[in-house]
């Protein structure tokens, strides 16, 4: 697609998952790609595959402002302004269960990184925005939060529903900027990393990974290919004039 090469892109929870597919095919489309996680052997490695020159590793948590601001800082150093921000990183950190099983401290954990990062991402990366006259914002939420399903994930589909919301807000705020502000949506994709290990999270996203396909119109587990297709299309200029939109990526789960 046109208007991908050139670009610099920054993206949270680069450096394995979904955001090292996102890094590596981006990169191959031309984008300077600023892959950012808090895995920093991860994160230089995923920076090394997608070649030298088209992307650097930046360690940060997303979770802290003064990390966010600096990160911003060094990559606008080092990459030049940022034209896309993809706030990918987050996660759900405890195996599903119950609300009432919650800590506090594992609710704040969950909104931090998935709520509050792209938060404070936004917010950084606004001033050199609003300097170049344009930008895109790529948020990511999850289907999960148009379904409420599957039970036992309350805190991770809140942070998600959360997501959404400030995708909205931003995209009228910022409109006026020329700045565009979007969310993808996927399914549930378990990667490699996951089917390697046996603990009880693994085994109960497992379950929800046979609900989810069997729900779905097309009943196949989603892959990181069926993803970064649209997040290239957002990254693009073919998508300049979409902004407020959640587009979700989930084989037809929620297509009602």
């Amino acid at each position: 697609m046109e208007g991908v090469a050139g670009k610099v892109v920054a993206i949270t929870g680069a450096a394995g998952g979904l955001g090292r597919a996102y890094a590596l095919h981006l990169a191959g489309r031309g984008a300077k790609v600023a892959v950012i996680d808090v895995d920093e052997v991860a994160g230089h490695a995923t920076a090394a595959e997608a070649g030298e020159g088209r992307a650097k590793f930046f360690l940060c948590d997303v979770s802290d402002q003064s990390a966010v601001h600096k990160t911003v800082e060094a990559i606008t150093s080092s990459l030049g302004p940022i034209d896309v921000m993809i706030n990918n990183a987050g996660g759900t950190f405890r195996a599903p269960g119950p609300m009432e099983s919650f800590t506090l401290e594992q609710w704040n954990r969950i909104i931090a990184v998935n709520l509050t990062g792209p938060w404070l991402f936004c917010q950084a990366v606004l001033p050199g925005m609003k300097k170049k006259g344009r930008g895109k914002i790529i948020n990511v939420s999850s289907t999960t939060f148009s379904t409420g399903i599957p039970v036992g994930l309350s805190a991770y589909i809140t942070s998600k529903g959360g997501v959404v919301a400030l995708t909205r807000a931003l995209a009228r705020e910022w409109g006026p900027l020329n700045i565009t502000v979007n969310a993808i949506a996927p399914s549930l994709v378990l990667m490699d990393k996951l089917e390697k290990r046996d603990d009880a999270t693994t085994a109960a996203l497992r379950k929800i990974n046979d609900l989810v396909v069997g729900q779905q119109s097309l009943p196949r587990p989603e892959t990181p290919a069926d993803l970064v297709g649209t997040v290239e299309f957002l990254v693009s200029d073919a998508s300049n004039f979409i902004t407020g939109q959640v587009l979700n990526v989930d084989g037809g789960w929620t297509h009602v």
